[in-house]
This record gives structure tokens, sequence and C-alpha cells, in this order.
């Protein structure tokens, strides 16, 4: 049986990504030693934090890290769609720098938009481990059709104020078609060798179950479906069996 903590360590960090200061916070076992970590990749605009899920990690011996992209929540910089990835490599790389992380077993959890720096970060990092897509923005073209993206992109917007930093339609809309060209999960995910678990929310109207399950068919074994019954996007009012499904995984996996 793995160890439970009686106590963790709460602690605000900032480290640097290509010379602008990303926020974070570090959740950990109040104990010495090294232990398996997981950054954990916000989605879009980032109004759910998975605080929760981070503290039930740590109390369960997995270090993790929150962070936030360039130009989100604080972080410097100017936020794009395409920042995200070079933001989750830095993430990661200071994760991996912290005295109390074993950078043998490091691994990344995306919520619905972090699926396009969570796919991108697997296909190219060698060290990771293991990767969690909850509630996954699997199919970028799905979600926002070109003959929508206008009326989709003035969404995005009124989203991000007071929240992002940078933003405006053009640029957005810039960025938008660069990660649908090159970094659309459901494109990438036949690149990742690791083993990836996908959850979802039966009434996820967002992220719906039948688009997120072709990214699950797309990649490569070992891998594992969760469908949470009843559960929403946000697993609103069924938090406790995404934090148990994640933490399975990871304990099994890192």
């Amino acid at each position: 049986m793995a160890e439970a903590y009686e106590s963790i360590l709460v602690e605000n960090v900032k480290f640097d990504s290509d010379g602008h200061q990303l926020l974070g916070r570090v959740y950990r076992p109040n104990a010495e030693g090294r232990f398996p970590a997981v950054a954990i990749c916000h989605g879009y605009p980032g109004d759910t934090k998975n605080n929760d899920l981070a503290e039930e990690l740590a109390v369960n011996g997995i270090v993790a890290l929150i962070f936030f992209y360039r130009g989100a929540w604080g972080s410097g910089g100017k936020y794009s769609f395409d920042g995200l990835t070079p933001s989750t490599r830095d993430a990661v790389s200071y994760l991996n720098s912290l005295p109390q992380v074993d950078p043998s077993r490091v691994g990344l959890v995306g919520f619905s938009l972090g699926a396009v720096p969570l796919v991108a970060a697997l296909s190219s990092d060698p060290l990771l481990k293991t990767g969690v897509f909850v509630s996954p923005g699997s199919d970028l073209a799905a979600l926002a059709p070109k003959e929508a993206l206008d009326i989709v992109m003035g969404v995005f917007i009124k989203m991000a104020e007071g929240k992002l930093s940078g933003l405006d339609a053009d640029t957005m809309k810039e960025g938008f078609n660069w990660v649908l060209e090159n970094g659309n999960p459901v494109d990438l995910i036949g690149d990742v060798s690791v083993p990836v678990m996908v959850v979802v929310g039966s009434n996820d109207k967002l992220t719906p179950p039948d688009v997120c399950r072709k990214l699950y068919e797309a990649a490569n074994e070992p891998k594992s479906w969760v469908l949470i019954e009843g559960a929403d996007h946000i697993y609103s009012e069924h938090r406790y069996p995404l934090m148990a499904a994640v933490l399975d995984w990871l304990r099994k996996n890192l």
C-alpha cells in the first residue's frame, strides 16, 4: 500500500521561461526524500486550478506543480496558444530541478486545453513517464470549426478579461490556427509512446465523451479510458472520483 503523509508543504514559486517569469505553486509531502512528481497544465482561461488534486497527490507522496503559462494569471509575457508548450517545457525543467523531486519519475496532467502542451511535451521529452488527459480538448477542429471561428474567438476574448494578458482577436485567431495546424492533440497523440490515461465526464458538454474517445483510440498502448458518470467539464460534483482515478494511475505509472 502506498504511503500517505500526515502533512504537506505548499510554496508559491517563480521560474524563468525564455526571459519571462512564470508563477506557480508547489505541493509536496512534509517529509525527507525524493518523490515522483507531476506538473499540472491548466485549461482556458484557467479558472479551474485543480488545487484539490494537487493537495491529494502531495498527501499521497507525489509532488505537484500548478503553474501558469506566459501571460496567464500574473505570469510574465503575453498569453498565446503557441506559448503553452514552451511554458510547459520550462515548468517541467523547474520541477526536475527541485531537490525533493526524483527526475526519473516525472509526468504531466493536462486539463481541457492543457491537452495541447501535454501532447507536445509527451511526444518530445523522453524523460516524461506518463500523461493524464482530463476533459481534454482532443480535436480543436471540432471545438472551433472555421465557419464559427470568429464567434468562438469572441467568446475566448471575453473569458480572458482580467485573467490573461496581451490578447486581442487577431493574435488569438492567428495563434489558434497555428495550434490547429501544428499541435492538434488528436493529430499528435500517435507520437506519444508513454502510458496515457483519458478521463472524461459523461455530462461534459464542452469536451464531449465521443470527441475525447477519438483521442483515446488514436493513442498507443498502454492506455486507459475512464468515464465518470454524471460529471460535467469541471467535475463540480465529482471531484473525488476524478482525484481517485488520477492518483491510482500515477501510482502505477510514475
